[in-house]
């Protein structure tokens, strides 16, 4: 029974951590340069050092407010697109720039910290297995082969 649960909630999951790794391959490109160049600006760098200095609770808190609020964005922004799709896609795309820009660079700094959290470090290790055997999964697909042979040619065009 519990295997069947287990499994059960692991598609969903699953489907979420696809669609999260699509998005990201979509911005990350373009928008890791311009978070590295904006890591190296005093400020921030005073930011991060302050969010590294923190306790492990305090950075989980510094973590999960944005993640609170921009991850239900994300959701409503995808049932938004069910009634307008072209304003449901923006807000879509702010939703996971926010969260790239803000989440991910806060993870990145508390993530030594966060892991010291008992739970927290097996809930990320659970999360890195289903994200792992899902894209292994997907890659081994034809659909993702043919996905990525359209992205080579569209980034090779691009820089021409």
């Amino acid at each position: 029974m519990l295997d069947r649960l287990k499994r059960a909630a692991s598609i969903p999951l699953a489907a979420l951590i696809l669609a999260y790794d699509a998005l990201d391959a979509v911005f990350g490109p373009v928008v890791r340069p311009v978070i590295a160049a904006l890591a190296r600006l005093r400020p921030f760098q005073r930011i991060g050092a302050a969010i590294a200095a923190l306790p492990p609770y305090g950075a989980l808190a510094v973590f999960a407010v944005p993640f609170a609020i921009i991850e239900p964005f994300k959701a409503l922004a995808v049932y938004w697109m069910a009634h307008h799709l072209a304003s449901g896609l923006v807000a879509l795309g702010a939703a996971h720039l926010g969260s790239i820009f803000i989440c991910e660079r806060i993870f990145h700094v508390a993530k030594p910290k966060l892991l010291t959290i008992g739970w927290f470090a097996r809930g990320y290790g659970v999360v890195v297995v289903v994200r792992n055997r899902a894209l292994a999964w997907a890659r081994a697909t034809a659909a993702w082969r043919a996905a990525k042979a359209i992205a080579v040619r569209v980034r090779a065009a691009l820089r021409a």
